[in-house]
């Protein structure tokens, strides 16, 4: 009980500090912000967050002085003394990400991967020079705007060029299998990365327990707009407390629980992916061991199916020219008509022969199994087939600072081309509570 006075006390002075320096409901965004780099606006905002991801996912090897536990996301680490790998989530080596709610193998360090990272970090370069239109650049411009509204920055959504609407941290999470150690590893990574930057131990402290609160456990109940948050779903994964929603998680769908589908929202580009084939994958465990997998791309698999058509259509050709000659060469030994068989001009009469069958081309023609498997596999059910210029598979245009401009395409592609726009870590439209109590303190 003595404890418990001696602490409550300490935790409450060192808030009553750090709010005495902050101005009335400046956000903890707002002011590290200005506090690191003088001012607070857009720039400086998403300058700071550019640093804190770069930080978490790289480590700290490059800077002098590193915290000896940022060994970054990236990298292999340690949490509690449990070896951390989590390279092969971003690789492309399994088939964890969701797309159209089927694990695929997406590659999200195709952009250089650390090296930029580096750069940034230890001042080369004035900002994370990613590849332009690569996985990677998707992935960290969606980064900036998700981990800007965790921290509650107030131009979060202007870090792209176009606001979009964000998946459910569920879905995004569902094939990943991540138990408790590796989301609070990765939690702890961003917790370092926002020290290094000047962020107090409370304030650490305080982002921390909401982030493993809200998002390190199983069945979290939705939150006030549908949002499913929970993204550990390894069998030892703590549920989540006091409340609890397991139904909500059988079914888990893009935008949350019970939740409309979003208007008006940017659309994506669809990155470089192979898709899992195997059945087993379907599940919420499946792809964290990857699995069997298709590398056809849309444009491949349409290729195969239009120059199937082009085969077929050709046998048809050859078997009515051969066809045809055949009866030619027939009516050629026929012998010599009789003088009754003449008509009165002089002229053969024949008998009237039908060259053609209606039948022959609807068997080609008619719906079948082709029909469906190139709806299934490039547009939406019941669309009709692409055209091939719809179906080549352009390279993703995405992130760093900047939205990146919507690729051509008929509105059948946009639901497939918008979900992999969105896929990036820990995605949430919502900051984790008590930032702007704690700053009014």
């Amino acid at each position: 009980m003595l404890w418990k006075a001696v602490v409550v006390p300490l935790i409450l002075d060192a808030r009553q500090v750090i709010a005495s320096s902050r101005k009335d409901s400046q956000s903890i965004c707002d002011y590290y912000a200005e506090k690191r780099y003088g001012e607070n606006n857009i720039t400086t905002q998403l300058h700071l967050m550019q640093g804190i991801v770069a930080y978490a996912y790289a480590g700290g090897q490059s800077l002098p002085h590193p915290n000896e536990n940022s060994t970054g996301i990236f990298n292999k680490g340690k949490f509690n003394d449990q070896q951390v790998f989590l390279r092969s989530w971003f690789d492309g080596s399994k088939a964890i990400s969701n797309v159209n709610g089927h694990p695929a193998k997406v590659n999200w360090l195709d952009g250089g991967g650390l090296e930029p990272l580096y750069a940034f970090l230890n001042g080369s370069t004035d900002t994370a020079e990613i590849r332009p239109s690569s996985n990677q650049d998707i992935l960290f411009s969606h980064w900036y705007v998700t981990f800007g509204k965790v921290y509650k920055c107030t131009n979060a959504s202007q870090f792209v060029a176009k606001e979009y609407a964000p998946f459910t941290p569920a879905y995004v999470h569902k094939f990943m299998d991540l138990d408790q150690t590796q989301v609070a590893y990765f939690i702890d990574q961003l917790i370092l990365a926002s020290k290094y930057y000047g962020f107090s131990d409370s304030d650490a402290q305080q982002l921390a327990a909401n982030m493993n609160t809200k998002y390190n456990n199983k069945c979290s109940p939705p939150d006030a707009t549908g949002q499913l948050n929970s993204v550990c779903f390894a069998s030892d994964c703590p549920r989540a407390v006091p409340e609890q929603d397991c139904k909500a998680y059988e079914s888990i769908e893009q935008y949350g629980f019970k939740a409309a589908t979003p208007t008006g929202t940017a659309t994506g580009v669809v990155p470089t992916y192979s898709a899992a084939t195997s059945s087993a994958a379907d599940s919420p465990g499946a792809g964290a061991d990857g699995g069997s997998s298709s590398r056809l791309s849309a444009g491949a698999i349409a290729g195969i199916v239009i120059g199937g058509a082009v085969v077929v259509l050709m046998a048809v050709g050859m078997w009515l020219y051969f066809r045809r000659q055949q009866q030619q060469s027939k009516a050629a030994e026929t012998p010599a008509v009789t003088q009754n068989q003449m008509s009165e001009g002089g002229s053969t009469v024949l008998p009237a022969q039908s060259m053609y069958s209606s039948n022959t081309h609807e068997s080609y023609y008619g719906r079948g199994p082709h029909d469906s498997y190139v709806v299934s596999t490039i547009g939406s059910p019941g669309s009709p087939p692409p055209t091939w210029e719809q179906s080549k598979w352009s390279p993703p245009q995405e992130l760093a600072t900047e939205s990146p401009s919507p690729p051509p395409g008929g509105p059948q592609s946009n639901n497939q081309w918008e979900q992999m726009h969105q896929i990036a870590e820990m995605e949430s439209p919502d900051p984790p509570p008590g930032w702007s109590q704690t700053a009014k303190q």
